[in-house]
Formats: C-alpha cells, sequence, structure tokens
C-alpha cells in the first residue's frame, strides 16, 4: 500500500531519480528507484515510462519512437474483467506477461515502501485499472493497479495495490479493493472469504479500514451487494421516537455471521467495527450444568455483537456515506475464474511481486 507522501517521502539525497515521465505527466518519485543501473543511472532526471507497457529509457527519443510503436498502445494485455462507466480493469497473468508484470512492479516500487518482489511475477496476478474518456474512445489511461498471488495459503485477495500519484485522491482504491472482494468470489457458490495480505501498511490500515467499515455499513443498511436498497438512501431506519422507553432496534449476530455476509475474515469485521464505534461484544452468559452426553453438540463458538441499525446510519451520515457500491454488479465481465485469451509471453530477463 502506498505511504503518505507527507510522512515517508524519502529526501533528494536518499532519491537516486530525480523525476520520472508516465506518458506526458511529470512528478517526483517517492522512494529510490531500483531500475538496474546499467540502464538507469543513480544522477538520472528524468526516466520516461511508457504509460500503456511501462517499459522504460532515459533517452527522450528512444521514448518517443517507442510510444509510436507500443503493443498496448490501443489495447491492455490480459483479460478485462470489469468494464462500467469508463473503468476497465483487466486482469493480467504475470506468467504470460512476464515483462509487463516486471516493468510494472519496478515503476511501483518509486511509491511503494515495502514492495519487495519485482522479477518473480509468474505466481501472481495483475488487475491494471484503466481509463476511456468518451471523447478519446481510441485511447486509455493506467490509472493503478492491485497484485495478488495466485495461491495463497492465507487466503489474501490482494498483495500490493497502488494508485499513480497523479490520480490520487479520486475514491479509485475504494474501487480496487472493491473488486478484489468480488473476485474472492464471496457473493457465489463455492466462493471464500478472503482479505489483503498482512501486515498492513500505516496508510493501508487507514485504508482498508475505512473501507472495511463502509462495507459492513452498506450491508447492515441495504444488503447484500446487487440486492434492492431500502425504498429511500437518505431515509433513516426507524428508531425510537422522542418520549418513548423503547429502546432503539438493535440486531444480535456472531462476527462470523457478519464476514460470511460481507466476504470479510471475522479479524477485518472486528476492525472495522471497532473504527466504527460500534463493538459492543454482547456478555458471555455463565456456563449452566448440562446433562449432555460427550457424543451431544455444543452451541457454534462465534463472538457476539449487538449493532443498533440507528447508530450505523448515524455514522453513515456523519461520513457522508452513499449506500451505492463504488464498484457496480453491471460492470462484470463473465464468470470467475477468468481464462486469460493470449498466452503469448513477453521477452524478459528477470522476476518478483509483493
Amino acid at each position: 500500500m502506498a505511504t503518505p507522501k507527507s510522512a515517508r517521502l524519502q529526501t533528494p539525497a536518499d532519491r537516486n531519480l530525480s523525476n520520472v515521465v508516465l506518458g506526458d505527466l511529470l512528478f517526483k518519485p517517492w522512494n529510490q528507484s531500483i531500475y538496474p543501473e546499467d540502464l538507469v543511472a543513480k544522477d538520472t532526471d528524468r526516466l520516461y515510462v511508457c504509460r500503456w507497457c511501462f517499459r522504460y529509457s532515459c533517452e527522450e527519443d528512444i521514448f518517443t519512437d517507442h510510444k509510436r510503436a507500443c503493443e498496448h498502445r490501443t489495447t491492455p494485455p490480459g483479460t478485462k474483467v470489469y468494464d462500467y462507466g469508463g473503468y476497465a480493469v483487466w486482469e493480467v497473468d504475470g506468467e504470460h506477461h512476464k515483462l509487463f508484470g516486471q516493468n510494472l512492479s519496478l515503476f511501483a516500487k518509486l511509491f511503494l515502501d515495502h514492495k519487495t518482489v519485482f522479477f518473480d511475477v509468474s505466481t501472481f496476478l495483475y488487475y491494471i485499472l484503466t481509463y476511456t474518456d468518451p471523447n478519446e474512445p481510441g485511447s486509455y489511461y493506467v490509472l493503478g493497479f492491485f497484485s495478488k498471488e495466485k495461491l495463497s495459503w492465507d487466503a489474501n485477495n490482494l498483495a500490493c495495490i497502488l494508485i499513480f500519484p497523479p490520480y490520487q485522491h479520486r475514491q479509485l482504491g475504494k474501487l480496487l479493493m472493491g473488486v478484489s472482494y468480488k473476485l474472492s468470489g464471496w457473493d457465489s457458490t463455492g466462493g471464500w472469504i478472503g482479505g489483503p495480505e498482512k501486515p498492513l501498511s500505516e496508510l493501508g490500515h487507514k485504508s482498508y479500514s475505512r473501507f472495511w467499515a463502509e462495507r459492513i455499513a452498506r450491508y447492515l443498511l441495504r444488503g447484500k451487494p446487487g440486492d434492492n436498497p431500502r425504498e429511500s438512501n437518505q431515509q433513516k431506519p426507524n428508531s425510537t421516537p422522542k418520549g418513548s422507553r423503547k429502546r432503539p432496534v438493535r440486531e444480535t449476530m456472531t462476527v462470523e455471521e457478519l464476514g460470511l455476509a460481507t466476504g470479510m475474515l471475522t479479524e477485518d469485521v472486528i476492525t472495522a467495527l471497532k473504527s466504527m464505534g460500534l463493538f459492543e461484544p454482547q456478555a458471555t452468559p455463565k456456563k449452566r450444568k448440562s446433562n449432555r452426553t460427550a457424543t451431544e453438540e455444543e452451541p457454534p463458538p462465534g463472538q457476539t455483537v449487538t449493532i443498533s441499525k440507528s447508530d450505523v446510519w448515524e455514522w453513515a451520515q456523519s461520513h457522508q456515506l452513499s449506500l451505492e457500491d463504488p464498484v457496480s454488479e453491471k460492470g462484470f465481465e463473465g464468470l470467475w475464474p477468468i481464462v486469460i485469451v493470449s498466452a503469448e509471453s513477453d521477452d524478459s530477463v528477470l522476476s518478483e511481486e509483493n
């Protein structure tokens, strides 16, 4: 997860690359370059990076010539899995597009503190977020990406995520997070629950805590994605009238039940509820003597919480939460798992990702 520029941006003396040019955008890297020194010298002023395939050069003329002939100029590699409102997400297999994955990882390291895999990309899938301007249907922009391991023993649905600096603060990170959960298949038969690779960076924890909280709030107020929302997004759930002695309607459920409903790990559910100020564990009743035999089942274990929907609504209002999910169900292409259409490999000399 990208770290805050103000908190962890390295000093000019620490960085060995002054500026990066992505397409026609010039901005400063946040971290040291780990590009091969025989190709990118330590005192490089500008590194030119292709906005479609992330190939790089220190020579502007070479960069200009490449842009005219880039094989991904009109279409990204891989398979499109999401397309809505001009935004699209493409699944790119690191094994089939090795050079693309390596160049993307090298570029991402300029803005990610803890990224450690740059060359061994064959075990990763990359999900590239693009935007196509309706006025320029023949061109597209890569705004960011997330990656995940093809086989994760820890149920990780995301390894790292980055929205490129020029496109940050547009809620695009939430779009990618939402796509990562959708691709986990939690709302499909045989789907599984997952979450981001941990430990999270400071900014990563902050971003995910907010994302999880919003995800839970939407579920409690309108149901799973795809369900019909309440009659009005602006109408507050029934609460106790003034002067009434009745308590507000409260709902009791286990953390596991809430996790299953939202596709979230129980630890992430607890993190979200605590950040919302809604984590009220129900007192565990004292055990009574039982006549059960050793073969009889005990009640299923699980942390029980009590949640007031009025409190959820107040949290949503105070945080200006829209009940509309940032990811549209209409945008997904087909069913999962996605099968990569093109199996042609890029030539490469390198391999790794986190």
